[in-house]
Parts: structure tokens; sequence; C-alpha cells
């Protein structure tokens, strides 16, 4: 019977892992299918912008950027921005982060980067609650400038 118990409590806790790694899966597809289709809209709209200052050259009509064509380049950092924020939220996903110095994907935790040796000015630490693994809470350490400890 003892045996039994353990083999359950194991087959338990593997479906649990289990489920947990295809959820992180799972979302990590959908969030970089989201980015496939923002670095989609950004390449036409630089289609775009290609065919409105071909057709004023062909014109030889004089192009304004802020009127022609500033709609596009706002729309174009739109899609960066939310392609960016999706980057960070995948590299989150792995525990991972970039430098802010040498733009290398390291560890969240680290205080200095293993690639450049720069200080990483805040440590983004995810506490789990040791029984279950799942995640309670993302704690930020924010280190204190210098000028705050001359102070």
């Amino acid at each position: 019977m003892d045996f039994l118990n353990k083999l359950s409590n194991i087959a338990s806790e593997t479906y649990k892992k289990t489920s947990k790694k295809t959820g992180e899966l799972a979302k990590e597809a959908k969030i970089r299918m989201k980015m496939n289709e923002d670095k989609g809209s950004i390449k036409d709209l630089y289609e775009e912008i290609g065919k409105i200052v071909y057709q004023k050259y062909v014109k030889n009509e004089d192009l304004s950027i802020k009127d022609d064509l500033n709609s596009y380049c706002s729309q174009i950092d739109e899609l960066s921005n939310k392609i960016e924020k999706a980057l960070d939220e995948l590299l989150s996903l792995k525990g991972k982060r970039i430098c802010q110095n040498c733009h290398e994907e390291i560890e969240s935790n680290v205080k200095y980067c293993p690639s450049c040796g720069a200080e990483q000015a805040d440590i983004i630490e995810k506490v789990e609650d040791k029984d279950d693994g799942k995640e309670l809470q993302e704690i930020e350490i924010v280190e204190d400038d210098k000028e705050n400890k001359e102070e």
C-alpha cells in the first residue's frame, strides 16, 4: 500500500511539473506568434513608406517626413515597443534578462554581467513557494545609486 501511495505521489508531481511546463511553452508560443505578427506589420509599413517615397520621386515632388510619413513612423514605433515588451516577457519566462551595458542575455538575478562585468542596476528575484513550486510574487531589488549613498 505504501508503494502505491509513493507511486501516486510521484505521478501527481510529474503531472504538475508537466502541466506547468506545457503552460509555459504555450504562453511562449503565443508571445512569439504575436511578435511575428507585429514584425510582419512593420515590414508592411516599411513597404508602404517605400512606395510613398518612390511615388514622390517619380512625380518629382518634395518629400516631407512629418507630413507624408509621420503616421507610418509612429505605427512602427508602437509595434517596436510591443515587440520589445514581448521579448522582455519571453526572457522573464526563462529567468533571464538583457544586460544594460552590452545587451547580452543574462540570468535575471545576477548583479554583474558575466560577459562585460557591468553592474546591473536592479535585480529581479522570483520567489516561489517551496511546497508547490508556484510563483508567489516578483520582488524587485533596486540597488542604491551612488548619489543616494553619499547623502
